[in-house]
């Protein structure tokens, strides 16, 4: 995990739960950040814990069935930092 965590910078470890806070430019990039990964996690049968704030958003992973960090947060994960260099670059801080 830690050569994981290495590769993606964006994202911690936090109580054993893959954590990454986006700051965003305003409050509604932020919704729209959250709109855009719904495909994301329906497609993988996979969903977050998604805090939305003022110009953030905290998305925290685990695999709630096994209790753990498994492949699926780590797919969850890339495939949002995707999402986010693809489509909001010009929207996060």
């Amino acid at each position: 995990m830690q050569n994981w965590i290495t590769a993606h910078p964006k994202w911690r470890i936090e109580d054993s739960h893959l954590v990454r806070e986006v700051a965003t430019k305003d409050y509604p990039s932020s919704v729209r950040l959250l709109q855009a990964q719904v495909t994301l996690a329906e497609g993988l049968d996979h969903h977050p814990n998604v805090t939305l704030g003022y110009r953030r958003v905290r998305f925290e992973l685990w695999t709630h069935d096994v209790d753990a960090l498994t492949q699926l947060d780590l797919d969850y994960a890339e495939g949002l930092d995707a999402i986010i260099a693809d489509d909001f670059a010009e929207f996060v801080l």
